[in-house]
């Protein structure tokens, strides 16, 4: 078949993951990939890129678990170096939270999720700018990873192509074309018409723009995410161990012998996404704070804390963009029930990055009619039936999603 007719909308984390698992069932050389910018350039590229697989949620674990698959077929079968670092996680909590870590650590046992429990003395050599006093427990999950956001992403695209997909740049889809109730193809705003049987949106924090326009309004909105990058200092070993502070909602990773941290905000910001620029490079959520000190200096008074170096280190690098939350929680990902044909990959809810190979393959069964390897049901992209996106109510709930949200 030479007709391109399944058109992934967006070269970012998911539209890419989707592709590369597209093609490792035979269906690459039916595959296009549409980006208006170039590949990861939105918000792949500014994640802190964490993949963990401590979860709550057994779907969000298998999700997960099907990343460190995917990574594992890339770098081996493929040779693709996607900038890996397993150091481990580190999750500690004072006394007054042990009991929920300790749920948590015994939850993700019955999963198969390797853990130990380890002492103050072990968890600050593998953590030294941990204030001891901070914490009481500490427990370490040995499989946890960073990787560079960029090249995950890349080595998904770059394979997928390898497979028989094609990527077209500067194709900025204006609509979703649609007949009889299945799509049909897309419309570009340059007039060009691609007609395709199958189209997947996963267009990111802008998904809305299209499908809103089909009366498919899907939940979730462009909120911002942010962290800090401090200076190199010597209390930072290049092999330290992630950490997360479930008490703070906060989270450090090692950077080139430096820190990078993210905190919860408390009032989170979120944007209309029809005020996203297509580029958002200088794209600045607040304008009152567009170097993120008020964020980091109301942060400060929960995270100083576990890292009292924060009160003295400079700060090298500030990186915000847009991650989509959804009020549940939940991803956003399946079939319309409206349109045949049409299918939807969005709604990270700030873990793109650990979720992209489990995406990949829930969306690729579901294009193939295959039995879904999660329960598809809970990421329904339809599941808040009719109502308005762009409402600042309902705006602010996923802002508030964000502000809940357990680190990690």
């Amino acid at each position: 078949m030479t007709q391109r007719d399944v058109l992934i909308i967006g070269g970012g984390i998911f539209g890419s993951a989707i592709a590369w698992a597209l093609g490792r069932r035979g269906l690459g050389k039916r595959v296009l990939i549409l980006e208006r910018e170039q590949p990861a350039s939105g918000a792949t590229s500014r994640a802190a890129a964490l993949v963990t697989m401590a979860r709550d949620d057994p779907s969000l674990m298998a999700l997960a678990g099907e990343t460190f698959r995917a990574m594992a077929v890339l770098e081996g079968e493929y040779g693709e170096g996607i900038g890996r670092r397993t150091v481990g996680a580190l999750h500690v909590v004072p006394t007054s939270d042990g009991d929920a870590l300790k749920a948590r650590v015994q939850h993700c046992a019955s999963y198969g999720i390797a853990s130990q429990w380890v002492d103050k003395p072990e968890a600050l050599a593998r953590a030294p700018w941990l204030a001891p006093q901070s914490f009481d427990l500490a427990a370490f999950y040995p499989d946890d990873c960073f990787v560079d956001p960029y090249l995950l992403s890349s080595a998904y695209l770059r394979t997928a192509l390898q497979m028989g997909a094609q990527l077209r740049l500067d194709s900025n889809v204006l609509t979703i074309m649609r007949h009889a109730g299945g799509v049909t193809g897309v419309k570009l705003t340059d007039g060009t018409l691609l007609p395709a049987s199958i189209v997947i949106n996963a267009a990111g924090t802008w998904a809305n723009l299209l499908s809103v326009g089909l009366g498919l309004p899907l939940p979730m909105a462009p909120v911002r995410s942010q962290y800090w990058i401090t200076e190199p200092a010597p209390i930072f070993p290049r092999d330290g161990a992630i950490v997360l502070m479930p008490e703070i909602r906060a989270y450090a990773r090692p950077e080139v012998g430096a820190l990078l941290f993210g905190v919860r905000e408390q009032q989170p910001a979120v944007v209309d996404p029809r005020q996203l620029p297509r580029d958002l490079a200088g794209f600045v959520f607040d304008s009152d704070d567009a170097d993120g000190w008020k964020n980091l200096a109301e942060g400060a008074a929960t995270l100083a804390p576990y890292f009292p170096a924060l009160n003295t280190l400079g700060m090298a690098h500030y990186i915000t963009g847009p991650s989509t939350y959804t009020p549940d929680g939940q991803l956003i990902i399946g079939a319309s029930r409206a349109f045949a044909g049409l299918f939807v990959a969005t709604g990270c809810n700030g873990s793109g990055i650990t979720f992209s190979g489990g995406v990949g393959r829930l969306v690729a069964e579901l294009v193939c009619g295959e039995p879904a390897f999660v329960t598809p049901e809970v990421f329904d992209p339809e599941r808040y039936g009719d109502f308005d996106p762009y409402a600042m109510a309902f705006l602010k709930s996923c802002a508030a999603a964000r502000a809940q949200k357990s680190a990690g």
